[in-house]
């Protein structure tokens, strides 16, 4: 689920930013209309910016959240183990 959250966080943003760039900078239009098809209303726009965030963050959380389950499950089925935390050795006490 974090690895999900943070990809679709990173996705959303970058992908608002590539709008933005394209509005002030005129650089990046053309990916923005090759992705228009892919993501309906995605366009050079504020309005476009903002479905960028929607859009981004949607499909990456989607796409990571089944990578991570897959790759939980794989590791799973082979019989790894993971260990959540390391076990701290206690302090030993120093004699008088």
């Amino acid at each position: 689920m974090k690895l999900a959250l943070a990809a679709g966080i990173v996705s959303a943003i970058s992908m608002s930013l590539l709008v933005v760039c394209a509005i002030q900078l005129t650089r990046g239009v053309a990916i923005v209309r090759l992705l228009n098809p892919i993501f309906p209303g995605y366009n050079v726009s504020w309005q476009g910016a903002g479905l960028g965030l929607v859009y981004g963050f949607v499909a990456c959380f989607i796409y990571a959240g089944v990578l991570a389950s897959v790759y939980n499950w794989s590791l799973g089925f082979k019989g790894i183990k993971i260990k959540a935390k390391a076990k701290a050795k206690p302090a030993k006490k120093k004699r008088r």
